[in-house]
């Protein structure tokens, strides 16, 4: 009995030590990994809306809920002290199958994707993971070879088809004839989740800075139909206030 007591003991008193080094692990790195994780979207930011260096970003919180949060954008300006908007910023967040998934959303004055950059996701390796993969066109024998392409640069394919797109296109279809983001083979959820996380941002950005792009048919002329799924997404908020 005693030494079922002194094994209990020092098993207890392992899980202490273990419990206090892991949360002084986390204590000391938590500032630096959100740190990492700001700068990481000030970056997408730039990459999403594809600026200028020199562009300057106020962040505005508005009264809308979006996806279960406080909805907030950046606009992007020309420079420091500049009045020209070169276009717009938000982060969505879409519940995928495993995870949430988090996307920068670049937005030009018209209202209209400029590009989309998905930052944060934990999804199925294989299948949902896919919104990041980057359609490869090396071979075997390429890469083999010594002659693989760099594709570094290259822009993951689901992500490309949202450039240019306004809200009234953002809906999941599962085949290429048809209009609209074509969904990930056996990933529908997680494609769903970026898509419908991507399109109600968009058209409370839509209501809340009066623009015009992400509303429109394909004759130009407005969508009613859009244009109502937009103000209504934002409420009857008139956005926050930013300071500069």
């Amino acid at each position: 009995m005693a030494n079922f007591l002194r094994l209990v003991g020092t098993l207890a008193a392992i899980a202490l030590v273990a419990s206090f080094g892991l949360s002084a692990v986390y204590n000391a790195t938590h500032e630096i990994t959100e740190e990492y994780k700001r700068q990481a979207e000030a970056q997408a930011r730039f990459e999403a809306l594809g600026c200028s260096p020199d562009a300057f970003f106020v962040e505005t919180t508005s009264d809308s809920i979006v996806g279960g949060k406080q909805f907030a954008y950046h606009t992007a300006y020309a420079s420091e002290g500049s009045e020209e908007v070169v276009g717009y910023s938000f982060k969505a967040f879409g519940r995928g199958y495993s995870s949430t998934i988090e996307t920068i959303v670049g937005v030009d004055t018209a209202g209209l994707i400029c590009e989309i950059e998905i930052t944060s996701q934990q999804e199925t390796p294989g299948l949902g993971a896919k919104v990041v993969e980057v359609a490869s066109q090396n071979t075997l024998w390429a890469v083999l070879g010594g002659n693989a392409v760099d594709e570094s640069d290259v822009e993951p394919w689901f992500e490309e088809q949202f450039n240019g797109e306004g809200s009234d296109r953002l809906v999941v279809v599962k085949s290429d004839s048809d209009d609209g983001i074509l969904a990930i083979t056996g990933a529908t959820i997680s494609s769903e989740a970026v898509t419908e996380s991507i399109r109600e941002g968009l058209e409370t950005l839509i209501a809340i800075e009066g623009l015009v792009g992400g509303a429109s048919g394909d004759d130009g002329t407005d969508d009613p139909g859009t244009a109502e799924a937009a103000e209504e997404a934002a409420g009857e908020t008139n956005g926050g206030e930013g300071s500069r």
